[in-house]
């Protein structure tokens, strides 16, 4: 029995299409950021835990977009894809995910660790 027809692809040619991805991606990185400390500028606590749920995020847009419209799964790319739209859609897709999975990391480590993330109250004498 041969595997290899119910294989993906896996092939990653360097076109206008995953450069527009590409691209996209690497926009969406300090966009993300930015809308994830600007939304939530006052709870962040951990930021190393908000700057790698942006990534993680935006790394997962970026490979949903060349799955669905390259060659990473299918062996042809979708008919009448530029590298334009391709990168219009990996810029909004990437930044949405990475500020989504950004503010989300923050809040289950915010549940983890309490401490962090508790009010000050006040004492009085």
């Amino acid at each position: 029995m041969d595997l290899s027809q119910y294989l993906p692809a896996l092939k990653v040619p360097i076109d206008g299409i995953f450069l527009g991805d590409l691209f996209g991606f690497i926009l969406a990185l300090p966009v993300a950021l930015l809308f994830a400390f600007w939304i939530s500028e006052v709870v962040v606590k951990n930021r190393m835990v908000v700057v790698l749920g942006v990534f993680v995020g935006a790394l997962l847009g970026f490979i949903i977009i060349l799955g669905l419209v390259g060659t990473l799964i299918f062996d042809q790319p979708l008919p009448n894809v530029s590298g334009t739209a391709t990168f219009f859609s990996s810029l909004l897709l990437c930044s949405t995910l990475g500020l989504v999975s950004g503010i989300l990391l923050d809040l289950i480590v915010a549940s983890r660790t309490r401490r962090d993330y508790r009010r000050q109250t006040l004492v009085h004498a």
